[in-house]
């Protein structure tokens, strides 16, 4: 894996770094409304389940559906030693690149503390912050590692982990307000805005945040080959169809090409 010169300081050092930013001021205009929308909504579908449960299958359902809970519970234990037994740590000593921009970034926000993050091999460009057993975690696939560390660029890295790292600070982690959104996509599409957001307040260089959007549309292989000028045109191009927006209604994402438009400073409704 190739590496570059870190550019935050030691984790040692990240206690004394004053937070930079605070990721409230970001978040994306509407995310209020759909929050609640999107809250009236799961609590609805969960009454009328629950009347369901109890009136149609005489309780059993309801039973069954409990002890399904139950286990979900009990088995968070396992998924977090599986992902412990099969995916690297890491920390100082293991991709200490990626740990001190894991570190720096954290700091930044003012998390108390640093969520932990591991690395897995996934042949896509991709990273996720997950809540596991109260633990928040970072995922980043190996590919996605690869891809932002070819950059030479540190700074393409620190905007996908800062990306995550907002996720987490602002409660989309949390296991209600995670269904919630998956169910309720036009509030997940805001979290993600809310979260470039964030990221680019963090990095503070427009060039590595594109840079870091157009690595999951392209992979690492043809990034060097991608025409920055001619793909901020067809962002325009896509910031200024309606269609573009009324296309994500069944994606829990943006279309990549909305947030590299938004990134970039480009005129849109979100």
């Amino acid at each position: 894996m190739s590496s570059v010169a870190p550019t935050s300081p030691p984790p040692s050092q990240t206690a004394n770094v004053r937070p930079t930013i605070d990721p409230r001021d970001y978040i994306a205009p509407g995310t209020g409304f759909h929050q609640a929308v999107g809250g009236i909504l799961a609590a609805l579908g969960f009454f009328l389940t629950m009347l369901f449960l109890i009136g149609a299958t005489f309780g059993i359902g309801l039973v069954v559906a409990l002890i399904g809970l139950l286990l979900f519970f009990l088995n968070q234990k396992k998924h977090l030693a599986k992902l412990h037994g099969s995916a690297i740590k890491v920390g100082p000593e293991q991709f200490p690149d990626v740990y001190n921009i894991l570190c720096h970034a954290a700091a930044q926000m003012g998390m108390a503390d640093v969520p932990e993050a591991y690395i897995y091999e996934d042949n896509t460009q991709n990273a996720a912050a997950a809540k596991i057993k109260g633990k928040r975690i970072v995922l980043l696939t190996d590919d996605m590692v690869y891809g932002a560390l070819t950059t030479k660029s540190a700074k393409v890295l620190q905007f996908v982990i800062a990306h995550e790292l907002a996720h987490h600070y602002l409660g989309h982690s949390g296991l209600i307000r995670s269904h919630i959104a998956m169910a309720y996509k036009p509030l997940s599409r805001l979290n993600e805005f809310t979260c470039d957001g964030v990221a680019a307040a963090i990095v503070n260089d427009q060039k590595a945040c594109g840079k870091a959007l157009a690595l999951l549309s392209v992979g690492p292989q043809l990034l060097p080959k991608v025409n920055v000028d001619a793909l901020f045109e067809q962002a325009q191009q896509v910031a200024s169809n309606k269609l573009s927006k009324k296309s994500e209604g069944a994606l829990t994402h943006p279309l990549l090409l909305r947030r590299f438009a938004r990134v970039m400073g480009i005129p849109m409704k979100v």
